[in-house]
């Protein structure tokens, strides 16, 4: 299982990368209980191209059923630790 720096760590990555693929947020106004539809009305095309960086990045094969669940920073999160606990 991954410890709380290891996952603290990983979450500051997706804010970045939310942040830096967004545009338009400040990146003190994102936290890990962000949530994208609630808190900045991000649908459609950004939020796309966030999921898309994400799966790249991490090298992940989600489901579309995993993606239709995920609406916060820390289900992003989850969703990548558990990938990485399946890959090893």
């Amino acid at each position: 299982m991954q410890n709380k720096a290891d996952r603290a760590q990983l979450t500051q990555e997706v804010i970045e990368l939310f942040v830096s693929i967004i545009g338009f947020i400040p990146r003190n106004n994102v936290t890990h209980t962000t949530n994208f539809i609630r808190d900045f009305d991000i649908i459609d095309d950004d939020l796309t191209c966030f999921m898309m960086q994400v799966k790249w990045k991490y090298k992940l094969k989600p489901t579309p059923e995993d993606w239709a669940r995920i609406e916060t920073i820390d289900e992003v999160v989850d969703l990548i630790l558990a990938e990485q606990l399946i890959k090893t």
